[in-house]
């Protein structure tokens, strides 16, 4: 990690801030459905009431939240609307008895709360800018920070319910937004804003079609990810007849290889530029969808996880460089679209999930899943002539 060592001590911050941010976010997310059914005593269709106003909520915010970085509104006062949120979502979330007060309460804070991701992404782009640091490399870190704590946050909040509730899992949290608030007001000046000056009035830019593309093609990779990991343990389980540990055994070894290669893809965008990257990327996303349909022992998981670890990791490390590549001079919008493509892409891969599965089987849900990355291929092959402003990378 000679590479995080080298970085200015600004950098470093805002990496922890990263890291902090997506540690209290992987600690809620994957468990509130777990938390409706089972902690609320909903009926699992009732988890589409939460998450079908939580996923437009933020849809709107992460837009907002660009526009104002755009347009020269101060990085801290965005974050702290964030970390705020998060901090009073953690502490409903200790009280909450019924549903009802889920969706009310929690749900419009929560959509406030995911636009910190993007806040951060789009700080770190401005400061690493100004400061003449490499962009690539640089966003390579805060991805493979945001892995970091996905593989920790998740398995720490399970096992807290486990042992002590959920309340104790959620004071947990809480304690989280506590560091994520101290580290906000640390790692981000008071002053520090685009360079782009306000204006009163109504943005008449043209439709930047470029931008658009990229973050359809995110969506495809994105689409392909949650359907897997929405299908896989019944798949691995059910279908397969593998052992009841196959599941989380392929996700430690996808997330163990990403972020290895999350740090390796800097170097090969160098190489072969970005848009090459997430070439191989889809080609690996489709192989590796097919070969899971295929197999039929837990060491044929292991090797296939990996090569999902490598794609995914391609994916990851290069492709907000990729979008943001489209709009240099717009980065929150950029940003936007592409922490929207990731939300969105959520949310279409799990519900769609359910209706493929229940209307073929789950095998079926990983030959989609390939075709999404087959997709998101052919696009990034059709565009080829869209290009990216000539300061940017390779693409």
């Amino acid at each position: 990690m000679n590479s995080v060592a080298q970085l200015p001590r600004q950098a470093i911050l805002i990496l922890l801030l990263q890291f902090t941010n997506s540690l209290g976010t992987s600690a809620l997310i994957p468990m509130m459905s777990f938390f409706i059914v089972e902690g609320l005593g909903s009926e699992p269709w009732q988890v589409g009431l939460y998450t079908g106003l939580v996923m437009p909520l933020t849809l709107l915010a992460n837009r907002w939240a660009g526009e104002r970085l755009d347009h020269g509104f101060p990085v801290k006062r965005l974050l702290l609307i964030s970390v705020c949120a998060f901090i009073l979502v953690t502490a409903l979330l200790t009280q909450v008895s019924s549903l009802l007060m889920l969706v009310l309460m929690v749900a419009p804070l929560m959509g406030l709360s995911n636009m910190g991701t993007g806040t951060i992404f789009t700080y770190c782009r401005l400061y690493a800018e100004r400061n003449q640091l490499d962009v690539v490399r640089i966003n390579s870190l805060l991805r493979m920070m945001v892995s970091l704590a996905w593989m920790i946050g998740p398995a720490v909040s399970f096992l807290l319910v486990t042992e002590f509730g959920f309340v104790t899992a959620f004071s947990a949290a809480f304690g989280i937004g506590v560091l994520y608030l101290l580290l906000g007001y640390v790692a981000v000046p008071h002053s520090f804003k685009s360079a782009r000056k306000k204006s009163g009035n109504k943005d008449t830019s043209p439709i930047n079609w470029g931008l658009l593309i990229a973050g359809a093609i995110c969506l495809g990779f994105v689409i392909t990810n949650s359907l897997f990991v929405s299908a896989m343990p019944l798949f691995f389980v059910q279908e397969t007849g593998l052992p009841g540990y196959t599941p989380g055994l392929s996700l430690s070894v996808k997330c163990l290889v990403e972020i290895f290669v999350i740090f390796g893809s800097v170097r090969l965008a160098e190489v072969i530029g970005l848009r090459k990257v997430l070439l191989v990327s889809a080609s690996f996303a489709g192989i590796s969808m097919f070969l899971f349909a295929e197999v039929t022992t837990v060491w044929q998981v292991i090797a296939v996880s990996a090569l999902e670890g490598t794609y995914y990791g391609l994916f990851a490390g290069v492709s907000i460089t990729f979008v943001q590549s489209f709009a240099p001079d717009r980065p929150g919008r950029a940003t936007a679209v592409y922490m929207n493509s990731l939300f969105l892409g959520g949310m279409i891969g799990s519900v769609s999930m359910g209706f493929i599965a229940s209307a073929t089987d789950f095998k079926t849900v990983l030959y989609v899943a390939a075709l999404s990355s087959f997709a998101a291929l052919v696009v990034l092959i059709a565009t080829l002539k869209v290009r990216p402003a000539p300061t940017e990378s390779k693409a």
